[in-house]
């Protein structure tokens, strides 16, 4: 974990050979999941819960730069976090690539 100026931390979550272009994995850091997707040789992180009823988002596929929740299909914009259909939203969290390191800034 590495401080930042504006009391956010850098959370070291995975390593790029772990996330494979496409896929997702889910991280949980400070009590929080997080659903990190990489995506267009992006990397993007979202709150795992769906707003509908809670569904799993980082067991959701990937398409068109966006998740869809495993439940209900709800779908979401992977850097924004916007819901494509609605004025629902997930949190984001930023994130920083160091080498190979993959961090999340909660």
């Amino acid at each position: 974990m590495t401080e930042t100026a504006d009391d956010t931390a850098l959370h070291q979550v995975a390593t790029v050979a772990e996330l494979e272009p496409g896929t997702s994995t889910v991280v949980e850091v400070e009590g929080e999941q997080i659903a990190l997707f990489h995506v267009d040789d992006e990397y993007f992180a979202l709150s795992n819960v769906c707003p509908h009823q809670g569904g799993p988002l980082g067991q959701g596929r990937i398409e068109d730069d966006c998740v869809y929740c495993p439940w209900h299909g709800w779908q979401f914009d992977v850097e924004t976090g916007e819901h494509v259909q609605g004025d629902d939203a997930v949190g984001t969290y930023d994130v920083v690539v160091e080498g190979d390191q993959i961090h999340v800034r909660v």
